[in-house]
């Protein structure tokens, strides 16, 4: 019987233990269900360590970052727009007939047409065509008869006005050439004198053609007969609208077409009047295409004297600039980002702008040097950049060296896309 008491002792002491045993091993259950480890930090994963050979074949350089007084900048919303003088609207001179031009057709609207191209064939409408003309023939023809006269007078007081104003221009250009000489005037004086006895030419040699053809006409309508008259296109360009068809009737002053030259664009920028007096307004610009600003893709521009114009509801005075245009990539109309320089300089870090790198995600980047064959990828926030240098606003710390020649070869090595 002692040995019976014995074992069954033993067996109720086992059960109490694994019981035991059980609660304990739940409780640890529930409180860690999972075993999680420390995930590496991003530092860690973006140290490169290149062999000697690597390096020698890479050709990396490397610069320091520092701080460095730089010009401050305020960037604009611009506009694109059709210079004056670039732009040619052709009406009829009285009313007359539309024909198609000598062995050709009408162009379409976005043609490219040269100085001097015939566009199209216009026969005034100063005698009937039949001998019993209709009753709308003869108000036609009596209304530009009347016209004719109107139309003299102001070509006589355009022919004096242009050349009035070119004689300015040429007084004008020459003063700025003598104060240039003397070293008190300013080369971009004479560029804007140059510029104005040119649009004054211009307009000179635009009414002295009109002039032409109203005394033409006047020929005609005394002989009774009316000549075609060939209209040309006064500029080089594209057609930018040609509303009229062939044997169309048209009244004196009616659009016959309108010629553009997109060579050369500028850029009207509206600017807040109270911002005026910070900016450098005699420096250049830079501009960008919306969408461009994460690949740095920048045009730099140079102010034009234009007529000053200002908005009183907005409270903002128009800049104005020119962009070259050669391969008509603008548009008139099209919206773009302008950098304008402010007045003084701010001390900001800088580094190569050939040590930034960019991700597909538009991230930047740059190789930090944390040893004689080692380099880190350290994301940076990125200002802006210029043609040499890229300003850093965080990320990196004054005299942090950094690769500039080789950045993309590591770039590409870390990410196996290297060779």
């Amino acid at each position: 019987m002692r040995n019976i008491s014995l074992v069954l002792a033993l067996i109720v002491v086992c059960m109490l233990g694994c019981a035991n045993d059980k609660s304990k091993s739940s409780k640890a259950d529930k409180h860690s269900p999972a075993k999680v480890e420390m995930l590496p930090k991003e530092s860690n994963l973006a140290n490169v360590t290149l062999t000697p050979e690597a390096f020698e074949r890479l050709g990396v350089t490397t610069a320091t970052a520092k701080i460095e007084p730089v010009s401050r900048t305020k960037t604009f919303g611009g506009e694109i727009t059709i210079p004056p003088g670039e732009q040619a609207v052709i009406v009829a001179p009285v009313s007359g007939t539309i024909q198609l031009p000598e062995r050709s057709s009408l162009p379409k609207p976005g043609t490219a047409v040269e100085r001097g191209l015939q566009v199209i064939k216009f026969i005034p409408l100063l005698t009937p065509e039949r001998f019993v003309p209709t009753a709308a023939e003869r108000s036609q023809i009596v209304n530009a008869q009347a016209s004719m006269i109107s139309l003299q007078m102001t070509a006589d007081g355009d022919i004096k006005l242009s050349i009035e104003e070119v004689n300015a221009a040429r007084i004008a250009l020459n003063r700025a050439q003598t104060l240039l000489k003397d070293r008190v005037g300013s080369q971009r004086a004479v560029d804007d004198a140059q510029a104005q006895l040119a649009l004054a030419e211009a307009r000179y040699k635009v009414a002295s053609e009109r002039k032409k053809v109203l005394d033409k006409l006047t020929e005609d309508m005394e002989n009774g007969k009316a000549t075609p008259i060939p209209i040309s296109s006064p500029i080089s360009g594209i057609i930018r609208s040609l509303p009229v068809t062939p044997g169309q009737i048209v009244s004196t002053g009616s659009t016959l077409f309108e010629v553009v030259n997109l060579e050369e664009v500028w850029i009207r920028v509206p600017v807040y009047v109270g911002l005026l007096k910070t900016l450098n307004l005699g420096h250049t610009a830079r501009v960008q295409l919306f969408g461009e600003e994460q690949q740095g893709q920048s045009v730099e521009v140079e102010p034009v004297t234009a007529p000053p114009a200002a908005d009183p509801l907005s409270s903002t005075a128009d800049l104005f600039y020119k962009l070259p245009n050669p391969d008509g990539r603008y548009r008139p109309g099209e919206k773009l980002s302008v950098t304008i320089v402010q007045q003084g300089t701010a001390d900001q870090l800088v580094v190569p702008v050939n040590s930034i790198l960019f991700d597909i995600d538009g991230g930047t980047w740059v190789y930090e040097k944390t040893g004689e064959l080692q380099f880190r990828r350290a994301r940076v926030e990125l200002e802006k950049t210029t043609t040499d240098y890229a300003i850093i606003n965080r990320g990196i710390s004054s005299g942090t060296e950094v690769v500039v020649d080789g950045a993309a070869e590591i770039f590409g090595t870390e990410f196996g896309a290297g060779k």
